[in-house]
């Protein structure tokens, strides 16, 4: 999607929660995916992640509209795909800031 919608103003980010180890996998998996956004690790309790992204554990993607709010987390926990996500993206990027 980043490739996709980029010139449209989306903007994508990857966040993994992995431990310190397990770090250099999660970059070989998105160098190997192509991932040319931002990807950052974040370095805090299972606790506090979760309650500051509002997401249970990961995989997860948050939609932000343009206007900065959350209009929708997927979740395992209701199984998607991310021609889900595609379809809830693409006409936010119609959308006037």
């Amino acid at each position: 999607m980043h490739n996709r919608y980029a010139k449209d103003g989306l903007v994508c980010m990857s966040v993994t929660v992995d431990e310190k180890d397990d770090r250099d996998k999660a970059l070989k998996f998105l160098q190997a995916q192509k991932a040319e956004f931002a990807n950052y690790w974040i370095d805090e309790e299972a606790e506090v992640w979760s309650k500051k992204l509002d997401v249970s554990a990961p995989p997860a993607v948050i939609v932000f509209g343009r206007d900065g709010n959350r209009v929708k987390t997927f979740t395992t926990e209701e199984p998607f795909s991310y021609e889900d996500v595609e379809k809830l993206v693409a006409p936010l990027l119609t959308e006037k800031k």
